[in-house]
């Protein structure tokens, strides 16, 4: 059977997944990964699974390589369109690393679309746990002044790249690669005001100095003190994402509203496949700009 033409599917989009791994198409080429998650359904495009050209092996622990038979496009990036008055679009660089991660969260698309329609414009923002970029740069395009902070270098260099691609490297971004536990500690003392806030934080992990960050002892306090920086009705929006199973949307909405009160909405984050089934990769709760 011949292989499907990227055409056939949206792009970026999750196209298929089943049997412990997924498949993605992301910037023209599929891409075959490990899914490790339990209770999978069956494949609904086996035929599809023949077009990757990107496959991620893993050979030992967490610990892999990525294969590919065709070189990828120099540079890999996903265009990622969003809401909002502007209706732009995001560049975003796919950069394969020996964890199987990509650097590109399609389970977030939804997220950034709603970030970009929702954030007033001249709102002064602060993103967290930033990554590589996709978030802050929606914010970006809705008009925001945004303050960019991830503990990791390589994160904050894609992220700066992410940014000229997409056509934002003249943005009022504030670019930081600090631990973020402290940085918002210091926005305390300082009496800086923010009007909104979106945060993506690990289950575990480490600031450039070694801080260690636990979801578990440290979001509840982190949030409590940004409720101080943002205030009980934001002016802009307020987004909490994590991809730790004990932290469902449920728990999530109960932590982020004794921290800021209001209306919290929350759900699970995912994406749907070329057949139109929900594959969950993680939780969010957020509330909209108080009028």
């Amino acid at each position: 059977m011949n292989a499907p033409a990227p055409e056939k599917f949206r792009d970026p989009a999750l196209v298929d997944f089943g049997a412990g791994r997924r498949l993605d198409l992301l910037g023209g080429v599929f891409v075959d990964r490990p899914l490790a998650l339990p209770d999978l359904p069956p494949r609904r495009q086996p035929h599809a699974w023949t077009a990757a050209t990107a496959t991620f092996v893993t050979t030992s622990g967490r610990a892999g390589s990525w294969n590919f038979t065709t070189p990828p496009p120099d540079p890999w990036l996903v265009r990622v369109p969003l809401a909002g008055p502007d209706l732009a679009t995001l560049a975003l660089e796919v950069r394969p690393a020996p964890s199987g991660q990509l650097g590109v969260f399609l389970e977030q698309i939804d997220q950034w679309r709603w970030l970009a329609a929702a954030t007033p414009r001249g709102a002064r923002m602060l993103s967290l746990f930033a990554h590589s970029g996709a978030a802050t740069l929606a914010l970006a395009t809705a008009g925001a002044e945004v303050v960019h902070v991830d503990a990791s270098k390589p994160a904050t260099a894609l992220a700066r790249r992410n940014a000229a691609a997409s056509g934002l490297d003249a943005a009022p971004i504030r670019w930081l690669c600090e631990d973020a536990r402290t940085f918002v500690a210091r926005e305390v003392r300082r009496g800086a005001r923010y009007d909104g806030v979106v945060l993506d934080p690990p289950s575990w992990g480490h600031g450039p100095k070694g801080q260690a960050f636990s979801i578990d002892r440290d979001l509840a306090p982190l949030l409590a003190d940004l409720s101080t920086l943002v205030g009980q009705r934001p002016a802009g929006p307020v987004l909490l994402t994590c991809h730790s199973p004990r932290w469902h949307h449920r728990l999530l909405h109960d932590t982020l509203a004794e921290a800021f009160g209001g209306a919290i909405e929350s759900e699970r984050l995912g994406c749907r496949d070329a057949a139109g089934r929900l594959l969950p990769l993680g939780d969010f709760a957020r509330s909209s700009p108080c009028p």
